[in-house]
């Protein structure tokens, strides 16, 4: 099989099974704490395949992109952080932080403003 067609069917199978673990867990743990233990063990999960996997390859195209993928989407810009503060952007860093939690709140609040016109 051509790695092109690998490489999507790994997204997918992973997709299909982060989905349905985050929405196991979410339908257990209601509200915040459900989000919270999926957000936190997605990024703890995205970290150490950070460490040891190596970015591209079908392990990582399944389980970051398409598990973790479909599970969280915060464990993305948590690892993003994290190689910016590595990388000495603690301040890029920090403001990634601040902007990316007043964004993503404005915009649940515009939605919410758009969804009842």
């Amino acid at each position: 099989m051509k790695p092109e067609i690998m490489a999507v069917l790994a997204i997918i199978a992973g997709g299909a099974l982060g989905g349905l673990v985050r929405s196991w867990i979410c339908t257990r743990l209601s509200g915040a704490r459900g989000i919270a233990v999926v957000n936190t063990t997605g990024s703890l999960a995205l970290g150490v395949m950070a460490a040891n996997v190596a970015p591209g390859s079908l392990v990582w195209l399944f389980l970051a992109t398409g598990v973790l993928g479909a599970y969280t989407t915060v464990s993305s810009f948590a690892l993003n952080t994290v190689q910016m503060w590595q990388a000495g952007g603690h301040a890029r860093a920090v403001a990634n932080v601040a902007g990316s939690v007043m964004l993503s709140v404005a915009a649940v609040a515009l939605g919410f403003w758009l969804g009842g016109l």
